[in-house]
């Protein structure tokens, strides 16, 4: 609701009104309270991914710009990728992220400069690494390493690095939050991960992910992606703040909007509308009819074939709604304006199949 209200008002002050700088510090503050709560979804494992089928020759190379931009000009990345596709069934925008805060920490330990190299490549483990590992299913795995010419860490340090705050950085300099999130979401993605370090010799971490089979899915192009439609979309929310936000949002680039505060309404809604409409969005957690309910109600009713769930619960409450399922369309809170018409364009344009209820 901060985020939507602040970009509501920033679309209004000429450029030269002070007063889009403290709007401005509105959105960077509510940002960074919105990545917060995803580290610790991430760390607790909790997050509801977006799994495909990914190259980590890719992934690094896609984000070996940002990377540069991240560790600044005095410390060299090196690249060493597998001269074969290493396919793995990830979330796309998580790899991103261990990759970023892997970065983050290796640049912190190289205050003075070095090198940081990130590697990929195919391997056969044997029997016994499975063994202390229940997690991780046993094949072809797909190694992810990071290594840099750092400080190091004591064994005290290691024994801890992965700990949710817990951090060797001077106050205001880290949250202790970053390599926890690493660990969560390489745990969450049916992986493992290893530290080798030690006092002047560096660090190393390696990734284990299972390899897989199939086509790598083509990165997303939200940057140039269309905002405006002429659809009928039915918004359910039960939270009024955010159901106006939606109305205004989706009002704003063309589309007509119906909006409910529950399902029962939602259901009255529609049949006063008295014909089908393009697209439900709908909150998952509601009191009264789930989400999930109305949005099968609305279809046996063959009023919308197209579903959009949207919430901020984490996974295990998701789950319990009957949500997470790879046909289903969903995008978590908090998300941007611009997100949430993404979103629904996506939905709109592609498969139905995509997006059933």
């Amino acid at each position: 609701t901060i985020i939507g209200c602040a970009e509501f008002i920033m679309k209004g002050p000429k450029k030269t009104d002070p007063k889009r700088e403290d709007v401005r510090e509105i959105l960077a503050v509510s940002e960074r309270a919105a990545a917060l709560t995803q580290q610790l979804l991430a760390f607790s494992r909790k997050q509801v991914l977006n799994p495909v089928v990914l190259d980590l020759n890719g992934a690094v190379n896609g984000t070996a710009k940002m990377l540069n931009r991240l560790i600044g000009e005095d410390i060299r990345l090196e690249t060493r990728l597998a001269p074969q596709p290493c396919l793995v069934k990830v979330d796309s925008g998580q790899i991103c992220q261990v990759l970023m805060n892997l970065a983050v920490n290796a640049r912190d330990a190289m205050p003075k400069g070095g090198t940081l190299t990130v590697g990929t490549g195919p391997k056969l483990m044997p029997a016994a690494f499975f063994s202390d590992k229940p997690g991780l299913k046993p094949g072809p795995m797909a190694v992810l390493t990071v290594s840099d010419t750092g400080c190091g860490m004591t064994d005290e340090v290691k024994s801890r690095v992965f700990e949710p705050f817990f951090t060797t950085k001077a106050p205001e300099k880290g949250t202790g939050l970053g390599l926890a999130t690493v660990y969560g979401i390489v745990k969450q993605s049916g992986g493992e991960i290893e530290l080798e370090s030690a006092p002047g010799q560096g660090t190393t971490f390696r990734i284990y992910l299972p390899q897989t089979d199939g086509e790598p899915q083509e990165k997303d192009k939200d940057a140039g992606a269309r905002l405006d439609g002429k659809e009928t979309i039915l918004f359910i929310e039960d939270d009024p703040a955010i159901r106006r936000l939606g109305e205004r949002a989706f009002c704003e680039k063309g589309y007509k909007l119906l909006s409910a505060g529950g399902g029962e309404e939602a259901l009255e809604t529609l049949k006063k509308h008295g014909k089908p409409v393009d697209l439900v969005i709908t909150d998952v957690v509601m009191p009264g009819m789930s989400g999930r309910e109305v949005a099968r109600e609305i279809a046996r009713r063959k009023l919308c074939g197209r579903t959009l769930y949207i919430s901020g619960y984490a996974d295990d409450t998701i789950v319990r709604h009957g949500v997470v399922e790879p046909d289903m369309a969903f995008l978590y809170k908090p998300f941007s304006q611009d997100r949430l018409l993404q979103k629904a364009r996506e939905v709109l344009d592609g498969p139905a199949g995509k997006a059933k209820a």
